[in-house]
């Protein structure tokens, strides 16, 4: 009985040093407001090379410099409402999520509150609160996308007279003026499961992602912490709250490169499925009879593209945006906490 009470007392101890539900909420949701205002821009070239054909955009210069020349610095930010919302409630989900249920985790292993849980068990801990925010970020994500890629298909259009009737009508489609207008037409031609096309691979995508997102975050802070147990002493450092901005942005750069270099062939297939209709010329619509494209059609078609490559097509510049948008997402969480902590002890 006693020792039952002590674990109750060190567990309450452990759970008091980190930030609670609402905390989590609420600065996971700030975090992903942070983040997604840094790496929109890059994430709208990225949508587009993924979804466009080759004769559109040579590559991520070419499609930066058609972006710019047809629609003006507001082109690369398309879109950004929806997904701007979206990112907030998934990190916030994420967060929550990923805190809460490393409690499971330790209570079904029969952890000591004072022990850390192990890399796979954070993996998958990470792994099950992605495959939870996906049920949030899938119709904000179709939303994004097909703003995203709607202009495109006039791009690669000649510009002749003769030509802009043709394009016209073969283009005689819904034009969308913004997330409500594309949630509208959703609703009204497709149903409620309209707003959930693509969430198989959306599940996907984040089951393996957010738990590599978190796994690789952890992985990183420890040997961090080891690092400066060797260089400055065993009982120098004892937690990531004791690592510095350099560390943490490190730490959640990484996180970032590694999360989209594991999913990134999945979100292939998820943006390709979610734009189809938006892509789709109008007699093409009309020959597949407005069927839904399925998982295993839209990899044949994106291998049909370029082979291997095709899935990795556009990851350049989503490792680039990956590094600083995802630090910016740690070091926000992270500091909101301490600060929280800060006072609390005050």
């Amino acid at each position: 009985m006693e020792g039952e009470i002590q674990g109750i007392n060190e567990l309450s101890k452990h759970e008091k040093s980190k930030a609670s539900g609402i905390e989590d909420l609420a600065y996971g949701s700030l975090a992903g407001m942070m983040g997604k205002f840094v790496e929109y821009p890059f994430d709208t070239v990225k949508v587009r090379l993924q979804t466009s054909e080759s004769r559109v955009f040579s590559g991520t210069m070419d499609c930066l410099a058609q972006t710019w020349r047809n629609e003006g610095f507001g082109g690369f930010y398309r879109g950004l409402t929806s997904p701007l919302v979206g990112a907030m409630a998934e990190n916030a989900l994420a967060f929550y999520a990923y805190n809460r249920l490393q409690s499971v985790i330790r209570a079904v292993a029969k952890t000591p509150a004072d022990a850390e849980l192990s890399l796979p068990q954070l993996f998958v801990s990470g792994g099950l609160s992605g495959a939870l925010c996906a049920f949030v970020i899938s119709p904000v994500e179709l939303v994004k996308c097909k703003l995203q890629v709607e202009n495109v298909q006039e791009y690669g259009a000649p510009s002749s007279s003769s030509s802009s009737s043709s394009l016209s009508s073969s283009t005689s489609k819904v034009r969308f003026t913004g997330p409500l207008s594309v949630v509208s037409h959703l609703l009204r031609t497709q149903g409620v499961t309209g707003i959930y096309k693509g969430i198989t691979p959306t599940i996907a995508r984040e089951t393996l992602g957010v738990g590599c997102w978190f796994g690789t975050y952890e992985l990183v802070c420890r040997q961090l912490l080891l690092l400066d147990r060797h260089t400055d002493g065993p009982l120098r450092k004892k937690s990531k709250s004791d690592l510095g901005a350099g560390s943490i942005i490190l730490a959640g750069g990484c996180a970032g490169v590694v999360y989209n270099i594991a999913s990134y062939p999945i979100d292939v297939v998820k943006s390709f499925i979610q734009t189809a209709d938006v892509r789709q010329t109008a007699s093409a619509r009309s020959a597949t009879h407005g069927e839904r494209p399925g998982i295993l059609g839209t990899i044949r078609t994106v291998y049909s593209r370029g082979g291997v490559p095709a899935f990795y097509r556009g990851l350049g510049i989503t490792l680039v945006r990956a590094f600083p948008a995802n630090a910016a997402m740690f070091m926000t969480y992270e500091y909101l906490c301490r600060l929280s902590m800060e006072l609390r002890k005050s």
